[in-house]
């Protein structure tokens, strides 16, 4: 009997300490505002496709050498550039060493058989090698690439393999790298039907004939603001609505804001609350960033990341949008075709993102998505570089010139036209103006 009474009485004090524990714990002042912090951001219904850092890291071109000037450029999503990619990918680089630029004679490398991949805003090596199979030291992995060069040499049976510092005045040689001058050789042999490209003295390269692209009319689907607005908030219903004379609607939980421009289907999300004191990882942003994204909207297609080259590169980032092998360049009358993110410590600041979506992933292309596609003629050879004399001013130096896809909008759908892009020394983007001939159509 008081082995029984024992027992009892063990048990009650057990009850009554997990009790105390528990209101300890979870009625403590304060405790209230800890909860709320946290599921601020709770995982929320996916309500697109999610993606990861390995898919938005890719090289913007691809540049195939041959002897006696000639060369030929492979964009995204091609044949040739995903078999060159997919060997990449599948290569070990280590064993690095610092060397000037200047080291290296590039313009004789030029006329060498070699491999050249451009990533037009640099990628940092810390997120570089979540791509690729490298094996940095501490020196190499700070920096950031905007240029890999593959090449073979005379009397070699190995090709030599440049990683280019962003900053211009430094690259690193792989010294230990498993491709054989073969390698280099067999890419060589896909260029039995690919354009042929003429290098300029500024350091970029035009088709000696028109390149054939496709102009598409691609149907819209959009996001409600009532589903980005239950996707943001923790409580959409503590959220009030303000209605701007411009068009613009604005919703707010007095903390955060979600505002919508009706006209062009914009919205951008921002948040004060966001931590802005310590140091920023950029590796750490960006993961956070597109973890974000997959649960903010998602990813209707193809993203490749672009560092924004007038911020401090360490939280600002842009996620552009390809259809096939080219990407979206938005005009200033519509924003479409890219994200932006402003990250503070792993934390969105700032978020913004087009309501409309193409609905596609990339690829494929089909007659669900497709309203109408026709085959457009971009000038190349010397109207392409008349065209570039005529429209840059001669004090501009050019960095950079690729075709990319102009949006307008008409009723439930977007119009993606091909143009000439160039990119000056400045980092301003011009529109090369031309007649485009349209030499196909089909329904």
């Amino acid at each position: 009997m008081r082995e029984n009474i024992k027992s009892i009485l063990l048990v009650g004090l057990i009850v009554v300490s997990l009790v105390q524990s528990y209101y300890l714990i979870y009625r403590m002042p304060g405790a209230d505002s800890v909860a709320n912090s946290e599921a601020s951001y709770v995982q929320t219904e996916d309500i697109g496709p999610r993606t990861s850092i390995e898919n938005t890291i890719f090289p913007d071109q691809m540049i195939l050498h041959l002897k006696n000037n000639k060369h030929t450029v492979f964009y995204p999503a091609s044949s040739n550039y995903n078999a060159i990619y997919s060997r990449l990918k599948g290569s070990n680089f280590s064993q690095f060493r610092r060397l000037s630029v200047q080291t290296v004679n590039w313009n004789e490398v030029r006329n060498d058989a070699g491999l050249e991949m451009t990533f037009s805003s640099g990628i940092p090596v810390s997120l570089l090698e979540r791509t690729l199979d490298i094996s940095p030291d501490s020196l190499f992995e700070g920096d950031t690439v905007n240029r890999i060069w593959i090449y073979n040499t005379a009397n070699s049976t190995k090709p030599r393999a440049f990683f280019f510092s962003a900053s211009g005045d430094v690259v690193y040689e792989a010294t230990d790298l498993d491709w054989t001058s073969a390698d280099i050789q067999q890419m060589t042999l896909m260029n039995t039907t690919a354009t042929n490209y003429l290098y300029q003295t500024n350091g970029y390269y035009i088709p000696q004939t028109a390149l054939e692209i496709q102009s598409l009319t691609l149907k819209l689907e959009m996001y409600t603001t009532e589903q980005m607005q239950r996707n943001l908030f923790f409580d959409p219903g503590a959220t009030r609505n303000i209605n701007e004379e411009n068009g613009t609607e604005i919703y707010t939980d007095s903390k955060r804001s979600l505002q919508v421009d009706t006209k062009q289907k914009w919205m951008t999300y921002t948040d004060p609350t966001a931590p802005t004191t310590g140091t920023n990882n950029v590796s750490d942003n960006v993961l956070s960033a597109i973890d974000f994204v997959n649960q903010h909207g998602g990813w209707p297609g193809s993203y490749m990341l672009l560092m924004d080259n007038n911020s401090s590169n360490d939280k600002e980032f842009i996620f552009r949008q390809y259809i096939q092998a080219y990407p979206i360049v938005d005009t200033e009358k519509l924003k479409f075709g890219y994200m932006k993110l402003v990250m503070e410590h792993g934390t969105v600041s700032s978020y913004e993102r087009s309501m409309l979506y193409t609905g596609i992933n990339n690829p494929p292309l089909n007659e669900s998505n497709i309203s109408r596609a026709k085959v457009i003629a971009l000038p190349g050879g010397k109207v392409l570089q008349n065209m570039i004399k005529a429209q840059i001013p001669a004090d501009q130096t050019i960095r950079d010139i690729y075709p990319a896809y102009r949006p307008t909008l008409g009723n439930g759908v977007v119009v993606l036209n091909p143009v000439w892009m160039v990119k000056l020394q400045d980092g301003q983007s011009i529109v090369l103006t031309s007649s485009n001939t349209s030499i196909s159509m089909k329904k």
